[in-house]
């Protein structure tokens, strides 16, 4: 027996968990590999630890979070699509009402606004990282 039981709530909770792991990973790995040099050159300039972190680690991070983000966006876009399954409603109702009932108009007018929205979600959240990233790091 599910924990959650079927509906809206397992499948928030089911997503927000899912999310989780391309952004802490992306964020762990971000974290990792900002130059050793360049945090002892904060350090030498006075730096509190928090400093550090925020005025120089996480900036540097950035782009490799935000693509965790952007990640999981799109995971979540897609899984909740697939959340319809267990009693959450959504596009993916259409989809899989087409399915069963054999027509494509209702899979294509499923699949094309998740498509768009994912699509769309992924290109704001692009512009953002562009935003987000300093000025040395943009090519």
């Amino acid at each position: 027996m599910p924990i959650f039981g079927i509906g809206k709530l397992p499948a928030i909770v089911a997503l927000f968990i899912y999310s989780l792991l391309p952004i802490l990973r992306n964020t762990y790995i971000g974290m990792e590999d900002v130059d050793p040099v360049l945090i002892d050159a904060a350090k030498g300039m006075g730096m509190t630890a928090l400093q550090s972190i925020r005025q120089v680690e996480v900036p540097l991070a950035m782009p490799v979070i935000m693509a965790g983000v952007r990640l999981s966006a799109i995971y979540v876009i897609a899984w909740a699509t697939l959340a319809s399954y267990i009693g959450a409603g959504g596009l993916g109702d259409l989809i899989f009402n087409g399915l069963n009932l054999f027509q494509p108009d209702l899979i294509i007018g499923g699949t094309i606004p998740v498509t768009i929205l994912a699509l769309l979600v992924d290109w704001l959240l692009g512009r953002l990282e562009h935003r987000l990233t300093p000025v040395s790091e943009q090519a």
